[in-house]
């Protein structure tokens, strides 16, 4: 059980139910328990939306590549609800079922191409270490300096939201299915 409660659209704080429709305009019509549990802070929830939808929609580098990283990231911090939620999202986005299940051993897989190693060794390395090898930054400058940082900030974010569902025992919804 969520060490906090999930709010609706009756006991969101502050009555700012302006804030739970932008929710369900944005995340759709079954927000995400995290949202719901974050929305106890309005103010806290307008920058989470912020952020998230910005690194969602308004980064240039490939969705194959951000899912490989944020899948990383849950896998790393032993975050199930991360890897669930975004196991779906990279099967949406072109990743092969075949590869998530091969996440652990990416180095040895013979699933991944060369770029798709470097952006699962870089979320690992960040994830773990906080520290990058300079081989690992120079094996992502593929991308180039502006989507080598567009990946870099969307790794550090989900770290940091790894580091809220874990505390707070965000579940996964009801209505959730992992494909």
């Amino acid at each position: 059980m969520a060490r906090i409660p999930y709010v609706s659209r009756q006991t969101i704080p502050d009555g700012r139910t302006d804030l739970y429709d932008r929710l369900i305009a944005e995340r759709g019509p079954n927000p995400e328990n995290i949202f719901l549990a974050l929305a106890n802070a309005p103010a806290l929830t307008e920058a989470v939306l912020g952020m998230a939808t910005a690194l969602r929609k308004q980064t240039s580098f490939p969705r194959v590549f951000r899912e490989l990283a944020v899948v990383t990231v849950g896998i790393v911090a032993n975050a199930p609800y991360e890897v669930d939620h975004h196991w779906n999202a990279a099967l949406s986005a072109g990743v092969r079922r075949e590869q998530l299940e091969s996440l652990q051993d990416f180095e040895e897989s013979k699933c991944f191409t060369a770029q798709e190693r470097a952006v699962i060794r870089l979320a690992r390395e960040v994830s773990l270490e906080g520290h990058v090898k300079d081989s690992t930054w120079d094996a992502a400058a593929f991308l180039g300096p502006q989507q080598r940082l567009e990946l870099l900030v969307t790794i550090a974010w989900y770290n940091c939201v790894v580091r809220i569902l874990l505390p707070l025992q965000i579940e996964k919804e009801p209505w959730f299915v992992r494909q």
